[in-house]
C-alpha cells in the first residue's frame, strides 16, 4: 500500500509538473507560503488596510457630496438666472412696449398739431388774399372813379366825339391794368 501510495505520489507529481510546470513540492510550498503570507497580513496589517481602505472610502465619498451639493447649487443658480433672465426679458419688453406707446402718441400729437398749423397758416393766407382782394378792388373802384373824372374832365374840355371817347376810355382801362 505504501507502494502504491508512493506511486500515486509519483503519478500526481509528474502529471502537475507536465501540466504547471513545476512540480508538486513546488507548488505545495508556494500554496504554504501564500497561506502564510495571508495569516501575518491578517494578523499585523489587515485593520490597518481596511482603516485606510475605510477612509479612502470616506474621502470619496465626501467628495461625491460634494460634487453632487456643488452641481445642485449650480443648477438651482441656473434656475434662479433664467427666472431673473425671464424677468428681464419681460420688463424690457413692458419698456419697449410703453416708449413704442409713447412714440406713437407724440407722432400723432406732433401731426394732429401741424395739421392745426398748417390749417391756421391756410386761414391766415385766405384772410390775407380776401383782404388783399379787397384793398384791389377798392383801389380799382378809386380808379375807376378817377378815370371816370378824368374822362368827364377831358370830355367836358375837348367835346370829344364818341369814338374818341371810347378810344380814350379804352387806353386808360389798359394803363390802370398795367398799374
Amino acid at each position: 500500500m505504501f507502494l502504491d501510495l508512493q506511486g500515486l505520489i509519483d503519478g500526481v507529481s509528474n502529471v502537475v509538473e507536465n501540466a504547471l510546470g513545476s512540480s508538486l513540492l513546488d507548488l505545495v510550498v508556494q500554496i504554504g507560503a501564500t497561506v502564510l503570507l495571508i495569516i501575518i497580513v491578517k494578523v499585523f496589517f489587515w485593520s490597518r488596510i481596511t482603516e485606510f481602505i475605510k477612509k479612502r472610502q470616506d474621502l470619496m465619498d465626501a467628495e461625491f457630496a460634494s460634487a453632487k451639493q456643488a452641481n445642485e447649487d449650480a443648477k438651482a443658480l441656473q434656475e434662479k438666472s433664467n427666472k431673473e433672465y425671464q424677468d428681464l426679458k419681460v420688463k424690457s419688453k413692458g419698456y419697449i412696449d410703453r416708449a413704442k406707446k409713447r412714440g406713437e402718441e407724440e407722432r400723432v400729437g406732433i401731426i394732429h398739431k401741424a395739421k392745426e398749423d398748417a390749417s391756421k397758416i391756410v386761414t391766415q393766407a385766405e384772410q390775407e388774399i380776401r383782404l388783399e382782394k379787397k384793398k384791389a378792388e377798392a383801389d380799382i373802384k378809386t380808379e375807376a372813379v378817377n378815370l371816370a373824372t378824368i374822362m368827364a374832365s377831358k370830355i367836358i374840355e375837348k367835346e370829344i366825339d364818341e369814338k374818341k371817347y371810347q378810344d380814350l376810355a379804352t387806353s386808360k382801362i389798359e394803363s390802370s391794368e398795367k398799374v
